[in-house]
């Protein structure tokens, strides 16, 4: 995704915006609130910052699937944030 891409994603009304996460990444809108809760209260306050930080959150998890084009996002009960945390570390480095 390009800056110009992303500027734009990022700056689109809620109900779009998670929209196009479930059609990028299939992620469903209550995880995509947990996730954008979860950044809420980690950190991220601004709207525009949390928006970056899920798309990334969310590529750097696709990254990591070892079958990209076959796997929808799942995380299983509880490995959700397991899987920020983890992201959080990485990102801080």
């Amino acid at each position: 995704m390009t800056f110009a891409e992303q500027k734009t994603v990022i700056n689109l009304p809620d109900l779009l915006f998670s929209r196009y996460c479930k059609e990028t990444f299939g992620l469903n809108r209550g995880v995509y609130n947990t996730i954008d809760e979860w950044f809420y209260k980690n950190s991220a306050e601004s709207i525009e910052v949390r928006r970056i930080k899920i798309l990334d959150f969310l590529l750097f998890y696709i990254s990591s699937l070892k079958d990209v084009e076959k796997c929808k996002i799942k995380f299983g009960k509880g490995n959700l944030v397991n899987l920020l945390t983890e992201y959080m570390k990485i990102a801080a480095k």
